[in-house]
């Protein structure tokens, strides 16, 4: 009898033990279950930072020297003086101005002609109208040469430095 115990009592612990593997097992089962059924989110590379661009304000207008000229020319008293013009024209925009700078020549010689072909050269230094009109031709001159050069600018006014001085006495 004594025997016959051991044998029950062991296999009532042995009995009592098979339900904590059984719910081990599905216990374990269901996290992987879960584990599998849970959606793989793949972290993003972080977003690189870029430093923040500023666009600087369109500075104001720029001076593009245009040369000088000088011509003789005779005076309402019939003498004849020497009368420099000098042109500066206000440009406005964003672009290259290193590209204005490089076309300097071309701009220098599409404004020679039409100056020396001016009709009203003498009347530039008293009459304003004799100097818008060349202001316009210079304008027209030049235009086609910028818009090749750098189309970001364009001319809002031309400023005329107009000096007369005497003939110099050999």
């Amino acid at each position: 009898m004594a025997s016959e115990r051991k044998k029950k009592s062991r296999q009532i612990k042995t009995s009592g033990r098979w339900w904590i593997g059984i719910a081990a097992a599905t216990i374990g089962a269901l996290v992987i279950w879960a584990a599998l059924r849970m959606p793989i989110h793949e972290t993003a590379p972080p977003s690189v930072v870029h430093p923040q661009v500023t666009v600087s304000p369109p500075m104001g207008p720029r001076r593009l020297d245009l040369g000088s000229y000088g011509v003789t020319i005779t005076d309402s008293r019939g003498r004849n003086r020497f009368l420099t013009i000098h042109p500066i024209a206000e440009v406005l925009g964003k672009g290259n101005w290193s590209g204005l700078r490089a076309v300097q020549p071309e701009m220098d010689a599409a404004i020679e002609n039409p100056f020396m072909a001016f009709p009203d050269l003498a009347r530039v230094p008293d009459s304003i109208a004799a100097r818008d009109h060349l202001k316009s031709v210079i304008l027209r001159s030049i235009a086609s040469v910028m818009a090749r050069a750098d189309p970001g600018w364009r001319i809002t006014d031309i400023h005329l430095q107009v000096a007369v001085k005497a003939m110099p006495v050999h």
